[in-house]
């Protein structure tokens, strides 16, 4: 626990800079990021507990294991996939829940650094006036999960009126959909993709899920 702790303050720190940044904008209130957050507070205030815990936890999984430990940005998930573009020339995203829903509510899809910033800007306003879990339930209601499959009613098409009742595994192999929407015609290779992917976040969620055990039992070992 300590460790985290310590990543977190450190996560802080990196993350200054952009906080800084997003304390500015607002105190100038721009006009279209003020009409951007406005809108992404509407929805979120709409959908704030529309879909329950199991896929919350699902989404935070599959998108952003780190995100309790940012306020909006992942600074570690943007040095990563700066370095994996300079090294390897592969693109890949560091974009956190909050980043994502700011995305989908805005409609701003452009590969533009000026796009990526604003986006960053929004995502730590929402976390400042929002709590987290509202803003994750609000991005899931409004998602792209695949064609005939959006948001929340995408959700009770999949798994009927009743979510609570979904497993964590439902849960999870269907927000895995967002990295792999659901084709008009699913195909057995686009089901695979699926279980792959299931399979890897469940391996690293119990991986991280064993490290956290054993952080938590070592001081009291000690003290034994």
């Amino acid at each position: 626990m300590a460790a985290e702790k310590i990543l977190k303050v450190m996560i802080h720190l990196v993350s200054l800079p952009h906080i800084v940044l997003s304390r500015v904008a607002n105190l100038l209130k721009l006009e279209s990021l003020e009409t951007d957050l406005c809108q992404c507070l509407e929805v979120v205030d709409r959908h704030k507990s529309s879909v329950p815990p199991v896929f919350l936890n699902a989404l935070i999984i599959a998108e952003d294991h780190r995100n309790c430990l940012h306020l909006g940005i992942d600074p570690i998930g943007i040095i990563r996939a700066f370095l994996i573009r300079i090294l390897r020339g592969e693109v890949q995203g560091a974009s956190t829940i909050e980043q994502q829903f700011v995305r989908v509510v805005t409609g701003r899809y452009e590969r533009t650094v000026s796009r990526k910033i604003r986006e960053q800007i929004l995502a730590l306003s929402l976390v400042r006036l929002r709590p987290k879990s509202a803003i994750a339930s609000a991005y899931l209601s409004t998602a792209f999960w695949g064609i005939g499959y959006t948001g929340l009613n995408g959700l009770m098409k999949k798994f009927g009126c009743n979510l609570a009742v979904v497993t964590d595994e439902q849960a999870l192999k269907f927000v895995t959909q967002l990295k792999y929407p659901r084709p008009l015609a699913p195909s057995m290779a686009w089901q695979a993709k699926i279980n792959r992917r299931v399979n890897i976040l469940t391996y690293r969620n119990r991986q991280e899920a064993n490290k956290t055990m054993q952080a938590t039992l070592a001081p009291r070992a000690a003290e034994v």
